[in-house]
């Protein structure tokens, strides 16, 4: 067996030039999902591994007026307490996630960047427009939290880039549906998350979005524009056209199990109707 180097990288300045000058090193935060991305049971390291769970600039929490940002080395613990997830079915959740021991050592970092397929928490980040910070060798981007996911719906997790930072607009959601589907999410079970937001202005739906994701993640940004500055309530005539929009738009993507899900987005919709959660 072949022994890794462990580096200890205090900051990110360290990170990145150890990134910059060393090829093929695994990036180790939790560490709760290493085992379950190995191409076999026989655990493979790479040459250099890069312990990165104590870099300040990752484990940080900053919030203004607008924004809420945390570092991808926080655990799901530290954010149970922060924005999206502090209450109601954001933070019922995140409760979902293993046990609080799991939690307490599971990244959020680790968590969008599994790779096998979309966890728990995504379609909810995904349906709060959240933004991805990456930093490579030579530059800092932003990306919206779809370029995780390729024109399929499948995760991409590129290569080279490192998550540094997750920030989610502050938003008033007067509507949060979240309905688990199938079985288990973890490690490669068939299950999947249908999450709907939506913000209501006066009698008109300001915002909306729906997003399921599991195997593969959906949305359908037609429906969706069917839907916002629509009249509080919606109109059945709207709700109806809306409905007709998603089921063609998952059948013709051969999303899973459209049978099971019409009747949920439907639901999901339906809640819309009602008073404000």
């Amino acid at each position: 067996m072949n022994l890794s180097e462990i580096h200890y990288p205090h900051n990110l300045q360290e990170l990145t030039l150890l990134l910059e000058h060393e090829r093929n090193v695994q990036i180790i935060a939790g560490g709760t999902t290493f085992g379950y991305v190995q191409a076999s049971r026989y655990l493979s390291f790479e040459p250099s591994i890069a312990y990165i769970r104590h870099i300040p600039e990752l484990i940080s929490i900053h919030k203004t007026e607008r924004m809420i940002s945390f570092g991808a080395a926080c655990t799901l613990s530290e954010l149970e307490h922060v924005y999206p997830f502090e209450q109601g079915q954001a933070k019922e959740l995140m409760h979902t996630i293993g046990t609080s021991a799991v939690r307490n050592i599971a990244t959020i970092g680790g968590h969008l960047m599994y790779g096998k397929r979309f966890l728990t928490l995504w379609a909810l980040l995904a349906c709060l427009d959240a933004e991805l910070e990456f930093k490579a060798i030579l530059k800092t981007s932003t990306k919206n939290i779809w370029y995780l996911a390729d024109e399929r719906g499948v995760p991409a997790i590129g290569s080279g880039n490192l998550l540094t930072r997750i920030r989610i607009p502050l938003q008033s959601i007067d509507h949060l549906f979240i309905k688990r589907v199938g079985g288990s999410m973890f490690p490669e079970g068939d299950g999947a998350y249908l999450v709907s937001a939506a913000t209501v202005d006066r009698r008109s739906i300001a915002n909306f979005k729906l997003v399921v994701a599991g195997a593969r993640a959906y949305r359908d940004y037609d429906a969706e524009q069917r839907i916002i500055s629509s009249p509080y309530p919606l109109p059945a005539r709207i709700l109806q056209n809306a409905l007709r929009m998603y089921a063609e738009s998952l059948r013709k993507s051969n999303f899973w199990n459209v049978e099971l899900l019409l009747p949920l987005i439907s639901q999901a919709l339906e809640n819309l109707q009602r008073s404000n959660t």
